[in-house]
């Protein structure tokens, strides 16, 4: 492995960055892992580390809509289709699930009259290229809009009582997306007030699922 490869983490927050949730992705990486915030810092950070070196690309969640049209959004959408272009592995986590559903041809939508629904929930996931054989666990989830129709050229991978795509992988290239969270940890758990019993176990089933994904790429 060369000692410029690395991991770009994009974090769509508008908010609060999910800061705890990326260093414990840098404990886990045998590799560099670079951290950039678009929606609050812009996107020159993004556009600077993106490169032939790059392993792969993880998007996580973010307050705004995938349905919106801010610049910064757009600027997401054009790394994505160079990183698909050669290649490179990319995984998206709610927001960034739902943006991978848009920009291959699906459909994002609210699912719940506009209301925010927030807690766990099981998700069970059909055996994958990713994660093997079939399996199921308590996932965190925090979100209003989802995938309602997939993008022509993915398979829905996994679902819930609650949720009919919350999983989704490419039949072409390396991609994978998510609808729950399962970069969570405790201030997550604290910023969307959810104080509900089993976090723990959706915690080792979310970061196991996001963990593969990583070492994956080295």
């Amino acid at each position: 492995m060369k000692n410029n490869e690395s991991l770009m983490v994009i974090d769509p927050a508008v908010v609060t960055p999910s800061l705890e949730s990326f260093n414990r992705i840098v404990k886990v990486a045998p590799f560099k892992v670079t951290y950039h915030l678009p929606a609050l810092y812009g996107t020159k950070s993004m556009h600077n580390e993106f490169n032939k070196n790059t392993l792969g690309i993880l998007i996580l969640g973010s307050a705004t809509s995938v349905n919106d049209k801010n610049k910064w959004q757009d600027e997401i959408e054009k790394v994505i289709l160079q990183a698909t272009e050669i290649n490179i592995p990319i995984m998206g986590l709610c927001y960034g699930h739902q943006l991978i559903g848009k920009i291959f041809g699906g459909i994002v939508e609210p699912l719940w009259n506009e209301k925010i629904a927030r807690g766990n929930r099981k998700v069970n996931i059909k055996k994958s290229s990713m994660w093997g054989s079939s399996k199921s666990g308590l996932l965190l989830y925090s979100h209003q809009d989802g995938i309602t129709t997939p993008p022509p050229t993915f398979n829905v991978i996994a679902s819930s009582e609650m949720v009919d795509i919350e999983g989704i992988e490419s039949t072409e290239k390396p991609i994978w997306g998510f609808q729950a969270h399962l970069e969570a940890t405790e201030a997550f758990v604290e910023e969307h007030n959810l104080g509900i019993e089993g976090a723990n176990e959706s915690f080792n089933f979310g970061h196991m699922l996001l963990d593969t994904f990583v070492l994956s790429l080295k």
